[in-house]
């Protein structure tokens, strides 16, 4: 379940990663979506597996964060800052507000 979850995700992911710009917005929105997604399956043992663990894990992405601050980075220091601090605040956030629920 979790493979077959994975799959979806990674597709979704690579299909809206084609709308990254000059800033990595898409990136941003996809490991915040990921976040509130993962909050909101928490309490949920029977599909978290599937949905949780598979799909999101697929979703969102650590690295693709990583390789893009460091690109960033190099082009605009201050815009590779604030996507750091956003990329770190917004996905928790979104978290707790998912687990919340």
């Amino acid at each position: 379940m979790v493979g077959l979850g994975a799959v979806f995700g990674a597709v979704i992911r690579v299909y809206l990663s084609q709308f990254n710009g000059r800033f990595p917005w898409m990136t941003l929105l996809i490991n915040t979506a990921g976040s509130l997604v993962l909050g909101l399956l928490s309490h949920l043992d029977t599909v978290y597996l599937f949905f949780g663990t598979g799909m999101m894990g697929g979703f969102t992405t650590f690295s693709t964060f990583a390789l893009e601050s460091v690109q960033l980075f190099d082009k605009d220091r201050l815009k590779s800052i604030q996507y750091i601090a956003l990329s770190v605040s917004l996905p928790l956030l979104a978290y707790l507000m998912g687990w919340l629920i």
